[in-house]
């Protein structure tokens, strides 16, 4: 498994700038301007701010929306890689463009109401911690907001959730999804604390930190995720690092899988930590030989979790579908592998630690519509699963949902509600 620095070479894009105005009384298009014949468009209807910008890399046009009103104040910011939408002091909406627009020039040149902009500089975010109860069907606060893939887990009393942090179901930065890992956590999962986002898009070549795992060894937790990048390059294995963690560090030490694997689309790396020490990192891919693709789970060594050693692959499908988001547990006297092929997540068991892998006959985890569901030791030994249900108006992304597993004597899996997590306890 090839090794190196990430392919951005840590390039940033163009500088800051804020644009500060006024909603007027007056509703319909109430300002517009354009760069080199790309659009700028300020709309006020109906209670609602419609902002339209063109970069220059995409013909269709980064939206953003906020709930106003005449007299509000509104700010749109841009940090080199992020584009927000603020009204009244409070962030309404945010996406991550690439390029840059002359906003300097649009507003010199514009026509509508009077705007005030600032170049160079824009209101550093500042993101605090909140606490909440009722976990069950929820998800993060905000217009189009929804949450995705989910990955638990637990250390040292404290039941992690780190999940990735969903704009328009998928379709920010022109469906690259532009996620990020957002996290809350609890120690008796009723009390729940929701934390600043824990590894976000800071380059605009970040398409979206994808689905990973996070392990702890020797003194810090260490957050493994694949990188979808904007260019179509290759997918960028790495890592971030944190000592409590909340606030993590990215390495930028990118991995890359090697024929006979399909390293483009390698992604949702699980990482474990074996009885003897040993790590072992399965990846999601394509094993291509003799001409054909066949969905796998790639498996891959290491002792000091830096470098990477390829061994035999965990799981080699007979259909080209790859699994997705694969989890690894053991409970009882078996060891469990979950993988979601088709939206459905499926388990397997086996009294080995990597195989032969066998399933009951309904080896559904919980039910169909249950998206990308992955698992956490809880206290005395117990497993949670936590995944997600779709909202209605979007593709993907939606509300939280956990269930407890428990094993049958012949391995098989029963899916419960978790008690501390229903109403009135």
């Amino acid at each position: 498994m090839e090794k190196g620095r990430d392919s951005s070479d840590r390039e940033k894009g163009p500088g800051p700038w804020t644009l500060g105005f006024r909603i007027p009384e007056e509703e319909g298009i109430i300002f517009l301007g354009e760069d080199d014949g790309r659009g700028f468009e300020l709309e006020f209807r109906k209670g609602k701010l419609s902002v339209s910008i063109r970069f220059p890399v995409r013909t269709e046009p980064v939206k953003l929306e906020a709930a106003c009103e005449p007299g509000y104040e509104a700010m749109l910011t841009y940090t080199g890689y992020r584009l927000e939408l603020w009204a009244e002091g409070e962030l309404a909406d945010e996406d991550w463009p690439i390029g840059q627009v002359d906003i300097a020039g649009i507003c010199k040149t514009g026509q509508g109401i009077p705007v005030s902009l600032q170049l160079g500089k824009c209101p550093v975010r500042q993101e605090k911690e909140r606490t909440f109860t009722g976990i069950q069907g929820w998800k993060p606060e905000g217009a189009n907001v929804h949450l995705g893939d989910c990955m638990p887990f637990y250390w040292e009393g404290t039941f992690h959730l780190f999940y990735l942090y969903d704009r328009r179901g998928h379709k920010s930065k022109w469906g690259l999804g532009a996620h990020q890992w957002a996290h809350i956590a609890t120690r008796d999962l009723v009390n729940w604390t929701e934390y600043p986002i824990a590894v976000g898009i800071d380059e605009e070549a970040e398409g979206s930190i994808c689905t990973g795992s996070v392990l702890f060894h020797d003194g810090k937790y260490h957050a493994f995720y694949a990188v979808r990048m904007c260019d179509g390059s290759p997918a960028q294995l790495t890592c971030a690092v944190s000592e409590d963690g909340i606030q993590f560090i990215k390495s930028h030490e990118v991995f890359a899988l090697q024929p006979p694997y399909d390293g483009a689309s390698a992604r949702d790396p699980k990482v474990i930590r074996d009885e003897q020490g040993t790590f072992h990192m399965f990846v999601t891919t394509s094993l291509i030989k003799d001409g054909q693709s066949r969905g796998c789970l790639a498996h891959l060594l290491s002792s000091d979790l830096i470098t990477w050693e390829t061994a035999e692959p965990l799981v080699v499908l007979d259909i080209s579908d790859q699994p997705e988001c694969s989890d690894y547990f053991k409970l009882g006297g078996y060891y469990y592998l979950v993988y979601s092929n088709f939206g459905t997540a499926r388990y397997f068991f086996s009294p080995n630690p990597f195989g032969p892998w066998q399933a009951p006959e309904d080896n559904i985890v919980m039910e169909r519509a249950y998206r990308v569901p992955k698992a956490a030791e809880w206290k005395e030994g117990r497993i949670l699963f936590a995944g997600f249900y779709v909202d209605p108006d979007v593709d993907y992304g939606g509300t939280v949902r956990f269930y407890e597993a428990k094993a049958r004597k012949d391995g098989s899996l029963r899916f419960l509600p978790v008690p501390e997590m229903e109403e009135g306890c």
